[in-house]
């Protein structure tokens, strides 16, 4: 299944649905089909209402209400002709979901999943029709699950005090262990540690050094990300237990007697290493007709390191002017697509999807709701940067060849001539092909830097937010042909161009 049915069009959403029932060409709904105003949240194996209405009111009994997530079939739940249909429904729903029905004829097309699992979390799509109209609306579950009471150990003695671990498993979303003394101020730990099992459930572990002369009555507390179901247990260490931990006190003595004398060595070394810089120096400064070439070969390989595949996504900063010049992005109206509104010096966009009036030519996008930027590169290394203004359903940046295909299905991938990546259905990912590379363990920015190297045939994606490489494309030859930028917008979804 190539990227671009996964992506929640509305248009798009119709033509494979018309493909299979031949109905004709839908028009923007004369109503509106409204979710809640935040994210629905519930615990695992829980039911759960997601809820949707339409706006203004009137029945829905004999319209067509589909609810589905990455794409429109198979689907989570269907309600046609007065009834439920089951026929193409995706697996993990299957004896799962209810239309509830008692709110149809004041337009409530609420659907209920049964036994909520952690795969269940996501945005969902209500999808409403009634011919020739049409709307939709985006619904975000997220699923917790509470896990159990935090246990406290009294492992060994360490560092002149008792090394005290507290354990915590079955949590979902992540959660976060603290200490607590009597008066109710946090205590720093010594180390923590998460880990995440087969079926996505979290198990935290936190340890503390306690000494004779800290408080010796203690609380681990496990705090909920998305709850307030916290949990607690206090403990108290008697003072017997601390006289055992003296002799660490001899310990200590030693290493203080060992640090000190490889203190004595270190200097020595220092002195030694401080001599054979001074001796490189000057033989550096004899090379001096050779810096400009060292220099050149540097910023190369500085290029190189970042443009290499990312296998180690630590904290880098961002690469230098010097080496990858800004370029001012300006969108070009003439590929927009008639559902997207640029802003009068062409630096952002919003998608309305109300469609403009604006002329038919074979530049534009269609049904595809993007943009190209109207500049193209046929040489050199450029970059610039993509600001999140609003995500309301969606959203891919990158670069695309300029014979991009403007009309119809198009894949989103390198194939097509497309390298991008982007935040859908609730998942951060690189538009890869032949399936599409999930980038889990990469926050999702609000603001991505874009490197194209076009003789290299590198495309390369950073992180403002965290000054992190997030994605690359593997090298390709773009013959000649004039690179673009490229954008793509989800319902509700506004971007802006840097600088």
């Amino acid at each position: 299944m190539f990227f671009g049915c996964h992506l929640r069009c509305p248009l798009l959403t119709f033509v494979i649905y018309s493909s299979v029932f031949h109905v004709r060409e839908l028009q923007s709904a004369s109503f509106s089909v409204q979710g809640p105003p935040g994210p629905v949240v519930v615990a695992v194996g829980q039911d759960v209402v997601l809820p949707c209405r339409l706006s203004p009111e009137h029945s829905v009994q004999d319209m067509e209400v589909t609810w589905f997530r990455d794409q429109f079939t198979p689907f989570v739940h269907r309600y046609r002709d007065g009834q439920d249909h089951y026929g193409d429904q995706e697996i993990q729903y299957q004896g799962r979901t209810e239309m509830l029905k008692d709110g149809l004829a004041n337009g409530s097309v609420n659907l209920r999943i049964f036994r909520v699992q952690l795969s269940d979390k996501g945005r969902y799509t209500c999808f409403v029709r009634s011919d020739p109209e049409y709307d939709e609306a985006v619904v975000e579950l997220k699923v917790t699950a509470s896990g159990s009471a935090p246990l406290i150990a009294l492992q060994h003695y360490q560092d002149g005090g008792i090394r005290v671990a507290c354990r915590s498993a079955g949590w979902f979303p992540q959660p976060r262990l603290l200490w607590r003394d009597p008066h109710g101020r946090w205590l720093p730990s010594l180390s923590e540690h998460v880990t995440q099992d087969e079926g996505g459930l979290y198990t935290a572990e936190s340890i503390l050094v306690l000494s004779g002369g800290a408080s010796q009555e203690l609380s681990c507390v496990v705090k909920a990300a998305l709850h307030s179901q916290d949990k607690e247990s206090a403990f108290s260490v008697a003072d017997p237990f601390f006289q055992n931990a003296r002799p660490w006190k001899i310990a200590l003595s030693v290493v203080l007697v060992v640090v000190v004398t490889l203190s004595i060595v270190a200097v020595y070394l220092l002195k030694i290493k401080g001599k054979y810089e001074k001796k490189m120096a000057t033989q550096a400064a004899a090379l001096g007709d050779r810096d400009a070439k060292i220099e050149k070969q540097a910023e190369e390989l500085v290029w190189r390191r970042y443009a290499a595949p990312i296998e180690d996504a630590g904290k880098l900063s961002l690469m230098c002017a010097s080496l990858c010049p800004t370029a001012e992005v300006i969108l070009d109206p003439d590929t927009a697509h008639c559902d997207l509104v640029l802003a009068d010096d062409g630096k952002s966009v919003k998608r309305t999807d109300r469609r403009q009036d604006v002329p038919s030519c074979p530049e534009r996008f269609d049904p595809w709701r993007c943009v190209l930027g109207r500049q193209g590169f046929v040489a050199g290394r450029h970059c610039w940067e993509v600001e999140v203004v609003l995500d309301g359903g969606g959203w891919t940046v990158g670069v695309s060849r300029e014979d991009v295909r403007r009309k119809g299905e198009i894949e989103f991938g390198p194939e097509e001539g497309i390298w991008a990546v982007g935040q859908w259905a609730g998942q951060f990912q690189a538009l890869t092909s032949p399936q599409r590379t999930l980038l889990a363990d990469v926050h999702t920015p609000t603001r991505v830097r874009v490197a194209l190297d076009y003789e290299a045939g590198r495309v390369v994606f950073f992180s403002v937010d965290e000054e992190i490489p997030i994605f690359t494309f593997p090298p390709v030859s773009f013959h000649g042909i004039r690179v673009h930028p490229w954008l793509w917008l989800g319902p509700g979804t506004s971007l802006k161009m840097w600088p």
